[in-house]
């Protein structure tokens, strides 16, 4: 029995060694097999399990259809976000074929007919997008028409700033060569053909015309190469020169509050004296550190002179600033100097820009500033506050700007110092009264 009782623990001992390598191999049979798996699917079809041709030509069949399905815009494919329905191509077809009314003096009229809140102004032989959509439309239509079209491209044309013209005003007699002896004299004779004589509005081409449906005329891009837009930036390393200009403003302010004098409608809330390093410091803030510290020199500055509650309130520079600090960013005092600088509250946050806007047709750049200048800050200026040649940016987004660099005239700048209770102390230095 003992005998017998050994050969059985044995065999039991041989048996679950077995069973354990038969595990052993059935696991690795198992990660072997989806290897195996896996290669089969590319294999041929011979019994195997694999896809075979079939499966292979089936599957290359489903691919081009999926990208023949894709191409003509069906499910599943991305250009069906840039096709047009049907009744769009019907819509924009009929639109191509529509006859442009072309008018030559009574702009009225076709204000009456257009209805555009908006109207841009192109030079003679523009080439933009819009004035190349508006000749092929004519020339298709040109046989149908009784008036010669080719004086469209030779003269000051101003088009309705909408998606469809159906309609275009064309300035006779203004055409490139005589645009090109002179230019002020064509834009002048527009403007008198846009506004009448008798409008108080007459050549401000931003205010609203007095007629049922008010409208705004601006010059567009190909008008702002030669004559950009004017803006002005009162700057000097002495905090006193800039704040002469500001207290000429705010004189000036209080002057029309008190004779009840509206203000412009764009004028600004606040004139303020700001440190160029704090305005660049806050224009390249990134990280969170560096916008809170750009932030609190802003507000410490504007608290300083008298504008609190800023602390939970938005402030953002505008375009126009922004591109000036970059235009300014290698000046050998662009650490130093000190910028006069307007505040708009825009509803929401408040905006810090410079002076300046878009000129009207007639008016040089200079001029447009000056004017601008007036109606958002109330600071009157003249070629004498000009210091150093006008700054303009190489990039194209702002190549339709130009900026005026100031300086209070020295004779202001004596004027004011006179004006302070100093000057009249005893001691101070002044020039020797003359003898009789």
């Amino acid at each position: 029995p003992s005998a017998m009782a050994h050969a059985n623990s044995s065999n039991s001992a041989t048996e679950s060694g077995r069973d354990r390598s038969s595990r052993g191999k059935s696991a690795a049979g198992r990660g072997r097999g989806s290897t195996t798996r896996t290669k089969t699917r590319h294999q041929s079809s011979d019994g195997r399990g694999g896809l075979g041709s079939g499966g292979r030509d089936n599957a290359i069949s489903s691919a081009a259809d999926r990208s023949q399905q894709k191409s003509k815009g069906g499910r599943g494919g991305c250009s069906t976000r840039n096709q047009q329905h049907p009744r769009q191509q019907q819509k924009k077809r009929e639109r191509s074929l529509r006859r442009i009314k072309q008018f030559t003096s009574d702009f009225a009229s076709m204000h009456a007919e257009c209805q555009a809140a908006r109207y841009k102004v192109h030079r003679p032989g523009c080439k933009c997008s819009k004035m190349k959509t508006v000749r092929e439309r004519l020339k298709s239509t040109e046989s149908d028409n009784d008036y010669e079209f080719p004086l469209l491209l030779h003269g000051l044309v101003v088009l309705p700033d909408i998606k469809s013209i159906d309609s275009v005003y064309l300035c006779l007699d203004t055409d490139v060569t005589a645009f090109s002896n002179d230019p002020k004299e064509a834009e002048l004779k527009l403007r008198g053909e846009l506004f009448s004589e008798d409008d108080p509005n007459s050549g401000y081409l931003d205010q609203k015309n007095t007629s049922s449906q008010p409208y705004k005329v601006s010059c567009a891009q190909c008008l702002l190469i030669d004559k950009p837009n004017g803006f002005v930036c009162v700057s000097s390393p002495s905090t006193q020169t800039v704040a002469v200009a500001r207290d000429i403003a705010l004189k000036r302010i209080r002057y029309k509050k008190e004779e009840n004098i509206p203000l412009h409608a764009d004028h600004a809330e606040h004139l303020v004296v700001i440190s160029r390093k704090i305005l660049w410091q806050l224009s390249t803030a990134r990280t969170r550190d560096q916008i809170n510290k750009a932030n609190y020199s802003l507000v410490d500055s504007l608290n300083r002179q008298g504008i609190s509650d800023l602390e939970d309130q938005q402030i953002e520079l505008g375009h126009h600033l922004a591109s000036l600090l970059h235009i300014t960013k290698k000046d050998p005092d662009a650490d130093s100097t000190l910028w006069l600088v307007m505040m708009q509250w825009s509803g929401k946050k408040w905006n810090i820009d410079l002076p300046g806007g878009k000129r009207h047709l007639g008016e040089s750049s200079f001029e447009g500033a000056v004017r601008e200048c007036e109606e958002e800050c109330s600071l009157t200026i003249d070629a004498s506050w000009v210091h150093g040649e006008p700054r303009r940016s190489i990039r194209k987004a702002d190549e339709a700007n130009l900026y005026y660099m100031l300086r209070p005239p020295s004779d202001m700048m004596m004027e004011s110092l006179e004006s302070n209770s100093f000057w009249h102390e005893n001691g101070f230095c002044k020039e020797p009264a003359l003898k009789d």
